[in-house]
């Protein structure tokens, strides 16, 4: 049973406005809960790694439970292995006996809870970052005075080729929604992109930045761009919240519970700058 408090506009008989405060109980109903898969693979020395938890009611603010206990297993396309071993409630991290290379191709099979999931990805090939770029704005209408970093870059010829930006400042990834960049070359393929703007909020002298370049799956692609429509879905013309697309599958199909979340394989090219 969910308590929501509404304020209620009451129109006395005598054509005043009063409020007040009405109590309304609604008996929603309680889906069963969903095992929830973020993961990575990246052509980086760091082993691979597997966040597992479970989703909770919609109205529910408490951080989502991990899934404890569970069997991963990730696979190449050579026959090659690695057992991930939970190293903190829901944390699941590889040995290192399995490292993404470009152009391989990856499985992760989940057993939990008496389920079997599975997840495919794989490493797509990167272009070396040219140069990041500080430029100073002032008097913009739009933004904020301060500093400003852009990409400079090639762009492989031959369409099909996705990215993300991430920047760390002063060590920490931003990673609020209006931070998440991800690009297709559709329209930019094989030429060369230059200032591609980085922040949308102003840095200023002594920070120190670093940013990732990675070439990225296109279902993965595709992911994040649903998960950015859903946390901008707000306001007057909101749709209804619906679950994002999911690389993350029960092998007994429809017969079994489902998944959330992704398993992404991704190269990483990176660069620093310090604001001066």
């Amino acid at each position: 049973m969910n308590r929501i408090t509404t304020a209620v506009l009451l129109l006395l008989a005598t054509g005043g406005l009063s409020s007040c405060l009405d109590v309304v109980q609604l008996d929603l109903p309680q889906g069963q809960p969903l095992l929830v898969v973020e993961g990575q693979i990246t052509d980086q020395p760091t082993p691979p790694i597997v966040l597992l938890s479970s989703t909770q009611a919609y109205f529910d603010g408490a951080t989502p439970p991990p899934v404890r206990g569970a069997t991963l297993t990730l696979r190449d396309e050579l026959g090659g292995t690695d057992a991930l071993r939970e190293t903190a409630p829901g944390r699941y991290v590889g040995s290192g006996a399995l490292r993404g290379r470009i152009g391989g191709h990856y499985t992760l099979t989940v057993v939990a809870d008496g389920q079997t999931y599975r997840a495919e990805t794989d490493l797509r090939r990167t272009p070396p970052i040219d140069s990041l770029q500080v430029k100073l704005k002032t008097g913009d209408p739009v933004f904020d005075d301060g500093y400003y970093v852009f990409y400079n870059g090639p762009e492989p010829a031959g369409v099909g080729d996705y990215y993300r930006f991430k920047v760390f400042k002063n060590g920490a990834l931003l990673n609020q929604p209006e931070d998440l960049i991800v690009r297709s070359d559709e329209l930019v393929d094989g030429r060369y992109i230059g200032d591609v703007e980085l922040n949308n909020k102003p840095f200023v002298r002594g920070d120190q930045l670093r940013v990732e370049l990675n070439s990225i799956p296109a279902d993965y692609f595709y992911f994040l761009n649903e998960v950015t429509t859903q946390i901008n879905n707000q306001g007057l013309f909101a749709t209804s919240p619906a679950n994002v697309r999911t690389n993350v599958k029960n092998v007994a199909g429809a017969a079994g519970k489902a998944a959330v979340g992704y398993f992404a394989g991704f190269t990483v090219r990176a660069d620093s700058v310090v604001i001066r």
